[in-house]
């Protein structure tokens, strides 16, 4: 598991009174990268390579420092403020094994409340971290020369990240290693550093819930800017709202935690994709419509769909239905139940569809939420959707009282990863998940974005941020026009 994680050290600061405010927004931001590796370590390691992916860094440690002032210039690039960010960085050894490991983490190393402003309104007795309010006040409210060491005082610097060093050559943690490349186009296995730079920097400038994790409690009893628009659907409460207890529910309240802000809810339709649906047309006694996920392969549905009579694959070997080996039964033109097993899925999908199926409903056993499969392959042709064991245990039910008719059809008015009005899920997993959980996107959101717990490796954040730009905008950054994500 390629995991991406938050952490913070918070030094936490209230304001009051007149400060002397510096010059007026620009179109920039420079964000500023402290290396404070020793010697030959991490970002100064002498290691001889070669220059890769638009990288020229002829050494391992500078194309390592190289990735983070590039990922440091894209995010400069959009946000308007005029005080530098500084961001104190380390890529020394952290935690992994042979199959899984931390790739990164980072958080903001302080946090402000109440201070002045040069236009526009704070919520008051509400935690900002040093970057966001230092882009609100227009002057660096903790000034100070780079910090001289990694979480040494003064604490000037606004944000901590740690990258893993570990990674790179070593058997013993993840069969891969760091790719260097600007270009975001890894080797099969390897990982593309920029994405998970980008990602973490994200949290830095302040899409981080700084909440306790294991007691639910906000830090000195003031909770921060991210948990305005942390919204419980359950209970109808936004975090900043909630007791510490019902912190301590709301963060495992799986499928009912959102993000409340206007922006993204704003650019979410025009991002994530429209939500694939199994709708049963006949019998009419038994009409109804039932979620579906898509896969990572075959074309994509409309909203008129694909409807077809329903079948059951049959293999006659094994587990009769998971299609593992060529189909024996007759299901040419039908939309075919396959259930899960234990073989790749593509193997499934090419056997149906050499036996004529038009579209597949894959069944996971394991979960009442479905989940994306990670299979992918170019060649498939017909759609391919992802049912849970409940849809798929309605479905079979029906099937055996009578001929099934569906239809497979993409839903306008529902996003995947959203709920019903359209607002994006937040990571809420029914098991406490410490730096993964609540300031990140649930894996269900589709297309793959920036901000999800995972790394994901469609992903290429020096083109395209996704929903984290407007993230951002909710919490107050403004972005310079020119930069608009698409």
């Amino acid at each position: 598991m390629r995991r991406v994680t938050c952490l913070f050290l918070l030094l936490l600061l209230f304001m009051f009174g007149d400060l002397p405010f510096g010059a007026s927004v620009t179109a920039e931001v420079p964000l500023v990268i402290n290396n404070t590796d020793a010697a030959k370590v991490g970002f100064n390691d002498p290691t001889a390579v070669t220059p890769i992916g638009g990288n020229p860094g002829t050494t391992l440690g500078t194309q390592r420092l190289n990735v983070f002032r590039f990922a440091a210039d894209l995010w400069g690039s959009v946000l308007d403020s005029s005080v530098p960010i500084v961001i104190q960085s380390t890529f020394g050894p952290l935690p992994c094994d042979a199959t899984s490991a931390v790739l990164g983490a980072a958080g903001p190393i302080r946090a402000l409340a109440n201070f002045p402003v040069t236009s526009g309104t704070i919520h008051q007795w509400i935690w900002y971290p040093s970057a966001s309010a230092n882009k609100l006040a227009g002057v660096d409210l903790t000034p100070g020369p780079l910090d001289p060491g990694l979480l040494q005082p003064p604490y000037a610097d606004d944000m901590v990240a740690f990258f893993n060093g570990a990674i790179d050559g070593n058997p013993n943690c993840l069969p891969g290693n760091w790719y260097y490349g600007y270009d975001n186009t890894p080797p099969p296995g390897d990982i593309a550093l920029l994405n998970v730079v980008m990602h973490e920097f994200a949290h830095g400038l302040g899409l981080s819930a700084l909440t306790n994790p294991t007691t639910g409690e906000a830090p000195l009893g003031l909770p921060d800017i991210y948990s305005t628009f942390t919204l419980d659907t359950t209970t109808g409460k936004r975090w900043h709202e909630m007791t510490s207890s019902e912190r301590q529910s709301s963060q495992v309240n799986s499928g009912h935690l959102v993000w409340a802000g206007p922006a993204v809810l704003k650019a979410a339709p025009t991002i994530l994709a429209q939500r694939p649906e199994v709708a049963i047309i006949t019998p009419k006694v038994l009409a109804a419509t039932l979620d579906a996920t898509p896969t990572n392969f075959g074309p994509g549905l409309t909203a008129k769909g694909i409807t077809a009579p329903l079948g059951v694959a049959d293999d006659r070997s094994g587990t009769r239905s998971d299609a593992c080996t060529p189909l024996k039964n007759r299901v040419q033109g039908r939309i075919v139940l396959i259930t899960r097993g234990t073989c790749p899925v593509t193997w499934k999908v090419a056997h149906a569809e050499d036996a004529g199926a038009s579209a597949i409903l894959l069944v996971n056993p394991t979960s009442d939420t479905p989940t994306r499969r990670d299979d992918s392959d170019p060649h498939v042709t017909i759609p391919t959707l992802t049912i849970s064991d409940a849809v798929g245990l309605t479905l079979g039910t029906a099937l055996r009282r009578s001929p099934v008719v569906v239809t497979l059809r993409a839903n306008p008015r529902r996003l995947l990863g959203a709920d019903g009005r359209g607002r994006v899920y937040l990571y809420a997993p029914r098991t406490v998940a410490p730096g993964s959980a609540i300031s990140h996107w649930d894996p269900s959101v589709t297309p793959n974005l920036l901000m999800e717990p995972v790394l994901n490796a469609d992903l290429d954040a020096g083109a395209d941020t996704d929903l984290t730009y407007f993230q951002l905008q909710d919490i107050g950054w403004k972005v310079s026009q020119s930069s608009t994500a698409e």
